[in-house]
């Protein structure tokens, strides 16, 4: 007969906790874990207390956080007290461990998974006289991790050429370390990969047009040292930088990565889309506790369950289920999830109160989704966020709806290539009698360069709008109208180069600028055109994730 394990942790761990749980569930075993078990509405006490009674063998994720969580220590000591249970080890970081723990028994998990869950299941099914005690110092990482760890290292090299962007080397040059530290944010460190081919382009195309790299000479002797080394370069912003790029986006989503990274270096993980057959639910009455910035989630939400027949509460405290929506404008609830059915629904990344980290979420950041499940299910909180709910992730894991996360990735992309041709200008005045140049026409070249801090400084604010949701740019009207001024600001750069083409043809100067040409025409056509076309569609979650307007009261 299999035993019952009771996961005792810390939520850093919980890429490989989640993971571990899965696999033991797979195996036949019966896993209590916080998050996936307790009932809203219910003390969670009692039901800890009930589970690690219930529990054959506590599994004891060990690391420096759990080792360190007084919370957790009451589990375990809990547990020795108790002749019949048992305490199993998975040793995930080699800390020092308290007397009492370290002769028990134990699996490290530090390299081999699949061998470690293989010996922890033999654990499991019958008792081991360990004939060492568990480590307790020294580091040790899965495969996986010391090849990302390597490939890293590489891509952080590929960012120095693209200094000029100040983003890619500052997010990939300690990327290496930080993997090894599992601190790293996946979001930006994803974004950072899908730009480096493009920052590397640029690198190479300033050398061109500065003249360090000569087309026609190269064309005329294609067997020349300098040739080989242009093609050599080429060979590396076509093939050898984009293969380093995804090989590492398919390293950083592995499963070996997922757990071994901290919360916000795991992939969000979402409900997959759950359709019930509950058409006529009991009437519940409910309450949805949210901030007035979010006002139009609620509005939403609460739309969809009076239409399957439920009853909005008169207060917070009269209300049989409560929806906390949590965001940067609002963390806590007055609602007690010990006494109602407190549902914490997640609309932008951030930390929500103490009280509300043991109940599984509803993650409405990749916008609003299964409504209609949420409602049909809402007479039943424990099916509910059994079938919807998701793991607990740490306030640092960003996660945006997909149309505003493309929007995101091309306004950095699009500052990039334009402080780039800011980079190319000055190079390119080095490279000739700028001096000179300048004296012949002064007005654009000036002009040229002093456009880059309104745009660049017009793009940030945008970033920041999207990302964090607040700032004078957050409304859709407001925040239109700026990608209007950025576009025509930006022609505007690109109608002072007819001068300057002039006054370099008067020297016999025939570089033109291409990044800078570039930058106006890349904004029209993919954020102008593509994105447009894209917000059209996806409205909706373009709508709810801006903030509500407050009204201001007389």
């Amino acid at each position: 007969m299999t035993p019952n394990i009771f996961m005792s942790y810390s939520r850093r761990e919980t890429g490989f906790v989640d993971d571990l749980t899965h696999r033991l569930e797979k195996a036949g075993f019966m896993v209590w874990l916080d998050y996936r078990v307790l009932v809203p509405g219910t003390p969670w006490a009692g039901q800890i207390t009930k589970g690690l009674d219930k529990a054959d063998v506590i599994l004891l994720v060990v690391s420096k956080e759990s080792i360190a969580s007084p919370y957790v220590e009451l589990e375990w000591r809990g547990a020795l007290n108790n002749k019949n249970k048992r305490i199993v080890l998975a040793i995930f970081e080699a800390v020092k461990l308290p007397p009492e723990l370290q002769k028990l028994e134990w699996v490290d998990f530090r390299s081999d998974y699949e061998s470690a869950l293989r010996e922890l299941q033999a654990h499991l099914n019958a008792p081991v006289a360990e004939k060492y005690l568990a480590p307790q110092s020294g580091f040790r990482a899965p495969w996986v991790v010391w090849l990302t760890a390597a490939l890293g290292l590489v891509a952080g090299l590929y960012s120095i050429p693209s200094s000029y962007t100040i983003f890619l080397p500052w997010i990939l040059i300690p990327f290496a370390w930080r993997v090894l530290k599992r601190n790293f944010n996946f979001t930006q460190v994803q974004t950072a990969l899908w730009l480096l081919p493009l920052g590397y382009f640029f690198y190479l195309l300033i050398l061109i047009e500065v003249g360090e790299v000569d087309l026609e000479a190269l064309a005329a002797n294609p067997t020349s040292m300098a040739s080989i080394l242009y093609l050599m370069q080429l060979f590396q912003i076509l093939c050898v930088s984009p293969i380093i790029s995804f090989a590492l986006i398919l390293l950083l989503r592995s499963a070996g990565m997922q757990r071994w990274g901290k919360p916000e270096a795991n992939m969000p993980k979402f409900a997959n889309l759950y359709k019930p057959s509950e058409p006529n639910p009991r009437p519940v009455s409910f309450y949805i506790d949210h901030a007035p910035q979010d006002g139009l989630i609620a509005t939403h939400l609460s739309n969809k369950l009076t239409t399957f027949g439920h009853n909005p509460a008169a207060d917070i405290k009269s209300a049989e289920s409560v929806f906390a929506l949590i965001s940067r404008f609002k963390t806590d609830t007055q609602a007690d999830p010990e006494q109602q059915a407190v549902f914490p629904v997640l609309v932008q990344t951030a930390q929500p109160s103490k009280k509300l980290l043991h109940v599984q979420w509803i993650d409405f950041r990749k916008g609003i989704r299964n409504l209609d499940a949420i409602a049909q299910l809402l007479p039943q909180p424990a099916k509910m966020l059994a079938a919807l709910g998701v793991r607990p992730a740490g306030g640092a894991q960003i996660v945006f709806p997909a149309i505003i996360s493309a929007m995101v990735t091309f306004l950095t992309a699009f500052i990039v290539l334009d402080i780039s041709s800011l980079f190319l200008y000055i190079m390119q005045l080095l490279y000739i009698d700028g001096g000179f140049i300048l004296t012949q026409a002064p007005l654009p070249f000036l002009m040229y360069a002093f456009l880059i801090i309104p745009v660049s400084m017009l793009a940030y604010s945008s970033i920041k709008a999207l990302t964090e949701r607040r700032g004078w740019l957050a409304s859709i009207g407001l925040f239109l109208l700026t990608q209007v001024v950025l576009y025509g600001l930006t022609y505007w750069q690109g109608s002072q180069l007819d001068v300057i083409y002039a006054a370099y043809l008067d020297f016999g100067i025939t570089s033109q600028l291409v990044t800078a040409l570039a930058t106006p025409a890349v904004y029209f056509l993919f954020g102008g055109i593509f994105l447009g076309i894209t917000a059209f569609f996806r409205w909706q979650d373009v709508r709810l994730w801006f903030p509500a307007k407050i009204k201001k009261s007389s």
